[in-house]
């Protein structure tokens, strides 16, 4: 998987990447934040290089931990220095490229993240629903029970029917 060939690599790999996630799960990025982050990564792997120096129009790039925005004119600068070298303006496209697949796959871990939180806070819900229901059944049998026993009265005999002794009782429910 590309992002996670990413990951492996140096912290400036790392901290470009982050840049660009943090950026993705914001909104999407405009043309602009995705030449920042190409020309980012095109700098990190020159630094791996050793052997090559960047072009001077990026040397604020190359800078481990660069974070802030430079001008349009200055990344234009920077673009077309690269552009000058096979190997770098290779390097620069191919990470230009991928960025919105970068993003596209940061989104979608977004949306899986998203998907499982509704779906654990539903399931919560539904349990806790369960029980609710559970408990209020109990609690209607209860009633059902204590209204069925005070539903019971007695009557004396003589008033419920006529042949019966004067102190005799009959039980009987309402209704």
């Amino acid at each position: 998987d590309v992002l996670q060939s990413y990951q492996r690599k140096p912290d400036c790999f790392q901290d470009a990447i982050n840049l660009v996630k943090a950026r993705c799960e914001e909104s999407r990025m405009d043309e602009q934040e995705r030449i920042q982050a190409a020309i980012g990564m095109t700098m990190c792997e020159l630094a791996t290089a050793r052997h090559y120096l960047p072009p001077m129009e990026c040397a604020a790039y190359a800078k481990v931990g660069h974070k802030h925005s430079p001008t349009p004119q200055g990344q234009a600068r920077c673009v077309d220095a690269l552009s000058r070298s096979a190997q770098f303006w290779s390097s620069y496209s191919g990470y230009l490229r991928e960025i919105p697949q970068l993003c596209f796959t940061f989104r979608r871990w977004i949306d899986i993240d998203t998907a499982k939180d509704i779906y654990r806070n539903v399931t919560e819900e539904k349990s806790m629903l369960v029980r609710f229901l559970i408990e209020r059944e109990k609690g209607s049998k209860t009633t059902q029970e204590l209204w069925g026993k005070m539903a019971e009265v007695r009557i004396p005999c003589h008033i419920y029917k006529t042949n019966c002794s004067s102190w005799a009782w009959v039980t009987t429910r309402l209704g």
